[in-house]
């Protein structure tokens, strides 16, 4: 990761206004989020109009958010309106996209809008495409937060079509066994057991982790082989926590089962990622949460075969 540029030094210049928009209705912490119906008669019709702050977001997020893993460089954590990410210039990838849901999430009143844009924060040359209609020879533009996780609004789902949220997937991968488990969380979240499901996923990329390679046409951008989603699921005071690997490659079936699973904790030892620093700050009462929950797998809670 680099300094933090001189755009991004007047990033630092924001409002108290517009810092309370983002405190009010940026944040989902580990209270109940605010719902989406409240922030959207709010929001402003205008897709680039998200606010980024390359300090007092990220120390909010941080220090308040349940879904944000620890920062590696908080001068590349980004919060969009709806869900929030890590980047990392070097190699034009994110390395986790972070997101929540809960009822109101779960709505369908906009369909899938194709509206692939640039990040309006990240420089176009640390972008993995150079332009709207370009595509990943032999790859898909696979999303790491899905399109239709985010069908409430149309504001919401344009920003899932950042080419910050798209990753290099093979066309079975993204469209077959990734696509049926983003089908699974989905449900898990309309479950009667779950107030609120915390979710992080991504490609790995971090240091040491093995990739497939670079795209050397496409701005040089890290093709992951494996991809990653850690989940924790909310029903009052209680919690439940579990994750997955995948190699992006063609498998045998494109069931989703428990053998793709694993404990948060395992997941974080393969990735280098501190998925959920702010579990043990939930419950007054329950100070070993994070140990707890990070450490247990039940696959009968998840329904997984």
């Amino acid at each position: 990761m680099q300094n933090k540029p001189h755009w991004a030094m007047k990033l630092h210049t924001l409002s108290f206004t517009t810092f309370l928009f983002l405190c009010f209705f940026g944040f989902q912490s580990c209270n109940p989020p605010t719902t989406p119906q409240e922030e959207q008669s709010d929001i402003s019709s205008t897709l680039v109009d998200s606010t980024f702050s390359y300090n007092e977001t990220a120390t909010t997020a941080q220090q308040t958010r349940l879904e944000v893993p620890q920062l590696k460089d908080p001068n590349w954590f980004i919060q969009y309106n709806h869900y929030a990410l890590e980047y990392d210039t070097a190699q034009r990838h994110s390395i986790w996209v972070a997101y929540v849901f809960h009822a109101d999430y779960n709505q369908k009143n906009v369909s899938r809008t194709d509206a692939w844009a640039f990040c309006p924060i990240i420089p176009r040359e640390y972008q993995s495409l150079s332009s709207k209609s370009q595509t990943f020879p032999g790859y898909d533009r696979g999303h790491l937060i899905a399109s239709e996780d985010r069908v409430f609004s149309e504001i919401a789902n344009k920003e899932t079509f950042y080419f910050s949220n798209i990753s290099p997937q093979l066309g079975w991968f993204n469209q077959q066994i990734w696509k049926n488990l983003e089908i699974a969380v989905r449900k898990w979240a309309q479950a009667p057991d779950c107030d609120t499901l915390y979710v992080v996923t991504g490609g790995a990329i971090n240091p040491g982790i093995e990739i497939i390679g670079k795209l050397e046409n496409r701005n040089n951008v890290t093709i992951p082989k494996y991809y990653f989603k850690a989940l924790v699921k909310r029903k009052g005071d209680n919690f439940d926590g579990i994750a997955f690997w995948l190699e992006n490659k063609r498998h045998e079936s494109s069931k989703v089962t428990h053998e793709y699973s694993m404990t948060i904790r395992e997941l974080e030892e393969l990735t280098g990622i501190n998925f959920f620093p702010n579990l043990n700050y939930v419950i007054s009462a329950n100070p070993k949460l994070e140990e707890i929950v990070e450490t247990t797998r039940d696959t009968t809670k998840w329904r997984l075969q």
